[in-house]
């Protein structure tokens, strides 16, 4: 396989690591998917429109996508000539690679997911996974991982971690609150679900709090964090085994019966329709 040529297979290496290529068939969730691992996403033609914990994207070609584990992705219609190349690498993984200071630039990857690249841009990150393919599948090298190890690094700090930084200092400066309160319910909607936690946390009275989010995102506070909570629920109900009662029970329901009520309010009909139904 030459340099700068994008991959036509799929490589897996155990459970830590992969490089799939995809299209408008691959691409397509018919339920929402959280995410247990890191996935970085090449676009590189067509279109997709996607939620990533709740937040409607479209992605489309000459875009860099990377979501973080614990981020919950949905998709939607797709163009028929949409193409991507993803590289998916496990928590242990990570931690394997052991980056430092790669936790600094993780909210802003979390909270900014999307980078529309330069044809510059586009031509180099297509030349790293074409490099990353061609060290993957040289099932010869007694050293094949610690390449790959080495490449991921290179990936990070010439190529993410550079381009992240100013995004993430504009989005602080203009929306410093909003996103703080972003961070707090992506940590605690599973325990905490209502907006005066929220405010405390942020030194602000509830009412400031709702007003100001409802300016800057066109939703109230307390409909982000009940998103989250459903969006969860709908997640584990559709990809775990977990009984109903386990999932209210983690959600910090006090009981079964205030968990269906709450999730019947927000979706029209009860946990298990909703299991049945998908």
């Amino acid at each position: 396989m030459e340099i700068g040529v994008t991959p036509e297979g799929n490589i897996f290496i155990g459970d830590d690591l992969s490089i799939t290529v995809h299209d408008a068939n691959t691409m397509r969730l018919d339920v929402p998917l959280k995410l247990d691992r890191a996935v970085i996403v090449l676009c590189t033609s067509g279109m997709q429109r996607a939620k990533i914990n709740l937040r409607e994207y479209e992605l489309e070609g000459s875009m860099l996508i990377t979501l973080m584990p614990g981020q919950i992705i949905e998709t939607f219609e797709c163009s028929p000539n949409f193409k991507a190349y993803a590289i998916s690498l496990s928590k242990r993984f990570i931690d394997m690679v052991n980056i430092p200071g790669w936790q600094q630039s993780y909210m802003s990857m979390y909270n900014n997911p999307t980078m529309i690249l330069s044809a510059a841009q586009l031509q180099a990150f297509n030349t790293f996974f074409s490099i990353l393919y061609r060290a993957a599948e040289d099932h010869d090298n007694p050293f094949r991982l610690q390449v790959i190890e080495n490449l991921i690094r290179v990936f990070y700090y010439g190529g993410i971690s550079r381009f992240r930084v100013s995004v993430h200092t504009q989005t602080n400066i203009k929306n410093g609150l909003i996103e703080r309160f972003m961070e707090l319910v992506h940590e605690n909607y599973r325990t905490e679900r209502l907006i005066g936690f929220y405010s405390d946390k942020l030194c602000i009275t509830p009412k400031y709090l709702s007003k100001l989010v409802k300016e800057h995102t066109g939703r109230s506070a307390s409909d982000w964090i009940e998103s989250y909570v459903i969006l969860e629920a709908r997640a584990m109900l559709q990809n775990s085994n977990m009984t109903i009662q386990q999932i209210a029970t983690s959600l910090n329901f006090s009981n079964q019966s205030f968990f269906g009520k709450y999730f019947k309010r927000a979706t029209g009909i009860s946990p298990k329709q909703y299991r049945m139904n998908k």
